[in-house]
């Protein structure tokens, strides 16, 4: 076969062997660039994934990068290497929208942090994905591209909001995806479509170019950005690329994230937090953490069950969801403004999410700083946790995929769980369980649920401990917990437990439980 000519298999190929095969000579970067279109013409009708692409552009880039890898002059593993990104990365000259009809005119000036470290690494942008409105949703749909459909089951949504870069991924239409998470947004899409994302240390990757062009923040509180791939190595390669300091820090400070520091899986000490009273997580998703923590524990992991820091999560529930709702209010209106004060200031006493979310938009600054010691001890009961564990396995949502319901908004919505219905934001506990102190929170696929469709296990770490999550990640893959395309059946994992595997025990050590 041709160097030039696609390879039937290229369209799920993970990153890391799509980079060997280029430095072999065995691949083109042009070749890969025409796998994505194969891709993105045979499925982006129905899945609604990619809504901007260039491919001739992309072809282009393709092109420049072959004269540079025959000249010997690559520069690095992503050279050549066809990537999408979040419709909210601005692109210089393409529209940034995040889903507003109102910007539907707005042309980005320059190219976001994270896409112009990218394409100096010789990385082939294809196109943006799909986001829901103002980023704010569990699913990605708005009313200038559409809804974007689970490539797995095109009745349920891919998640939100980075839910068009899971959907790409897992398609075969993009290698990689560049996202962002507040509220689980690069989590929940990877646990819904069976791919793999990396939610990365508050601060690690510039935020400078997402979001709101007029902003122009650099950084956000609580918000990060990630990779979306189809290998926890895929994710490393990605997140070394984009992480680091931007503009006049760069002078002065340098990134060494710390290492991974067990070498095997029998090596890690794992503490495993199947479900939460305060976000009951459906038997669908509990069940394969469970029965993921008692594989490990038969590989010989230090496993312990049901343990959490020393702290009131109702309490870090309250304190997350009004620092979140505080940063978002920036992208408000005066009118949706004035409205979230008028409802503040009515105030039903609730520490509900519907009840917050008003009194978050319109705090005061004095209160504001008031939270920050609130966040601060919090964070010192994650350091604590830490020197007692390695990673946290956790839901990275309390189910799998549901069907698309685009009626009313977010929090007016309830979910199925366990049979029960239960409000759509009772979900943002995973987000912001790690999220407020800005932990590191992978996502791998662990296998399909009773239902048939993928479950994927977060995996946090401790505060610039991404590349131990990721490592985590890399090991599980490594050991038969890998993507799988769709348009199959999922298989069960090698080496995996039985479903007869014995019920969860109940340990007790100086955290608290659940």
């Amino acid at each position: 076969m041709p160097a030039d000519t696609p390879r039937p298999e290229a369209t799920f190929l993970p990153l890391w062997q799509a980079a060997g095969q280029l430095a072999r000579g065995e691949t083109t970067a042009v070749a890969l660039v025409d796998a994505c279109q194969t891709a993105w013409a045979a499925r982006n009708g129905e899945i609604n994934a990619m809504v901007l692409a260039d491919f001739e552009a992309a072809r282009e880039a393709a092109r420049q990068s072959d004269q540079r890898r025959l000249a010997g002059c690559a520069r690095g593993p992503l050279d050549g290497i066809p990537f999408s990104v979040k419709e909210s990365f601005d692109v210089a000259g393409w529209p940034t929208t995040c889903g507003s009809p109102a910007r539907r005119d707005h042309r980005a000036a320059a190219d976001a942090v994270v896409v112009a470290r990218l394409r100096a690494q010789g990385a082939v942008l294809l196109g943006k994905t799909n986001v829901p409105l103002g980023l704010r949703d569990w699913q990605s749909y708005n009313a200038i591209y559409g809804t974007t459909r689970n490539p797995r089951d095109l009745a349920r949504t891919p998640g939100g909001s980075s839910g068009g870069s899971a959907a790409a991924v897992c398609a075969g239409m993009s290698f990689f995806d560049i996202g962002s998470d507040i509220g689980s947004s690069l989590r929940n899409p990877a646990h819904y479509c069976g791919v793999f994302s990396h939610k990365s240390s508050h601060g690690l990757v510039p935020l400078r170019g997402h979001g709101n062009a007029e902003a122009g923040f650099a950084a956000q509180d609580i918000n990060v950005a990630g990779p979306v791939a189809r290998s926890a190595h895929d994710l490393e390669l990605v997140l070394r690329a984009i992480a680091g300091p931007d503009g006049d820090e760069a002078s002065a400070w340098r990134l060494d994230l710390p290492p991974c520091g067990p070498a095997r899986l029998s090596d890690f000490r794992v503490a495993v937090l199947p479900t939460h009273p305060l976000a009951e997580a459906d038997a669908a998703v509990s069940g394969e953490i469970e029965r993921l923590g008692h594989w490990l524990a038969a590989q010989g992991a230090q496993v312990s069950w049901n343990v959490r820091p020393d702290f009131d999560p109702a309490a870090l529930w309250r304190v997350y969801v009004l620092l979140l709702r505080a940063t978002t209010s920036l992208y408000m209106d005066d009118a949706a403004f004035a409205d979230a004060l008028s409802r503040a200031q009515a105030g039903s006493g609730s520490d509900d999410y519907a009840s917050l979310q008003f009194e978050g938009a319109v705090l005061t600054h004095r209160d504001w700083l008031r939270l920050q010691t609130a966040r601060e001890q919090f964070a010192r009961a994650w350091q604590r946790f830490f020197a007692d564990y390695d990673v946290l396995l956790c839901p990275a949502a309390t189910t799998t995929a549901f069907p698309i319901d685009e009626t009313g908004e977010p929090w007016q919505r309830t979910l199925q769980v366990n049979r029960r219905p239960w409000p759509l934001t009772s979900q943002l506990f995973w987000a912001g369980h790690s999220g407020l102190c800005g932990l590191p929170s992978t996502v791998a696929p662990i296998g399909p649920a009773c239902g048939g469709l993928p479950v994927g296990v977060q995996i946090v770490a401790r505060r610039h401990g991404d590349l131990t999550s990721l490592g985590f990640a890399q090991r599980l893959e490594d050991a038969g917990y890998a993507f799988q395309p769709p348009g199959e059946p999922l298989r069960h994992r090698p080496g995996r437990p039985s479903r007869g595997a014995p019920g969860t025990p109940f340990t007790t050590n100086h955290h608290q439980d659940v």
